[in-house]
């Protein structure tokens, strides 16, 4: 087993309380668990990564309906897709962290990468997919590297079933704009705040330093994605956690990432599955 494999390791929000009456399930793609939501119950949502994968490879490959020929592409060394499940209230506005660990083993073991996407996905919906991480040397980098912070997803429902996901793209003014050196092109010509790789490994020195590792400013070192839902639930009642997304965008970017440390509703696991492996 390679060393940066992780280990299984899930921090799930107490799922009695997020709906006894529904199907024990954990699979983000069970079908069940796309359908018949009510607010305050849980929702099941996974986030694909794929370290040498560029916007364009994904297509409309599903990290559910596509697993051989995502996982046919691992095999022949354009990087290996690893998944992470999230369960979480869906009445809530809830931050998604993976470890660093896993972020930065998955990305290491393919040599070539010059970018990590990443894609979010229900049993048969799908978001477009998001860079993570860039390199100077990948053609879509505008010049710039390091690793995205902070995304934002919306999970809309029409009476309990999942109609679509999207990202609710905050662009850069939390870090200079889009001609800062600390703002990614993430795709679709959207931008997103990141942090440096040099800040982020310790290799820098004085002011160069863009992170304080010794702080929870740290955890911008690693991606959260802030996820909130949308629309109506199986009762045909009004989500209302969405509102909160356009309120996050107030935050100064260090507020944001402390916010989601301390979050009590933050759920937190490793990268637990690998297509093609």
């Amino acid at each position: 087993m390679d060393r940066w494999m992780p280990r299984l390791a899930i921090v799930l929000c107490a799922l009695d309380a997020l709906g006894r009456a529904r199907a024990a399930s954990m699979d983000p793609c069970d079908q069940a668990n796309e359908r018949g939501v009510v607010s305050g119950e849980r929702v099941v949502v996974g986030v694909g990564y794929w370290a040498g994968g560029d916007v364009a490879r994904w297509g409309d490959a599903h990290p559910c309906g596509d697993r051989a020929t995502l996982g046919a592409i691992g095999v022949n060394g354009v990087g290996v897709v690893g998944t992470t499940t999230f369960v979480v209230n869906s009445g809530e506005m809830t931050a998604l962290r993976g470890t660093r660990a896993d972020e930065d083993g998955l990305y290491a073991a393919n040599a070539s990468a010059t970018a990590m996407t990443v894609v979010a996905y229900t049993a048969t919906k799908r978001s477009t997919p998001r860079v993570v991480r860039l390199e100077t040397s990948d053609p879509a980098s505008e010049g710039k590297s390091g690793i995205v912070s902070a995304l934002t997803l919306l999970v809309t429902f029409d009476e309990g079933a999942v109609k679509y996901l999207r990202w609710h793209d905050a662009g850069c003014g939390n870090c200079g704009g889009t001609a800062d050196a600390r703002c990614l092109p993430v795709g679709e010509g959207h931008h997103a705040c990141a942090a440096s790789k040099a800040g982020c490994d310790g290799t820098c020195s004085g002011s160069a330093c863009d992170v304080a590792l010794n702080t929870t400013d740290a955890l911008r070192c690693q991606l959260t994605v802030t996820m909130a839902t949308s629309g109506t639930d199986a009762n045909k009642e009004v989500f209302v956690a969405g509102g909160q997304l356009e309120r996050l965008s107030k935050y100064a970017s260090s507020g944001a990432y402390a916010s989601a440390a301390a979050s009590a509703s933050a759920a937190v696991t490793g990268v637990t599955g690998f297509i093609g492996r």
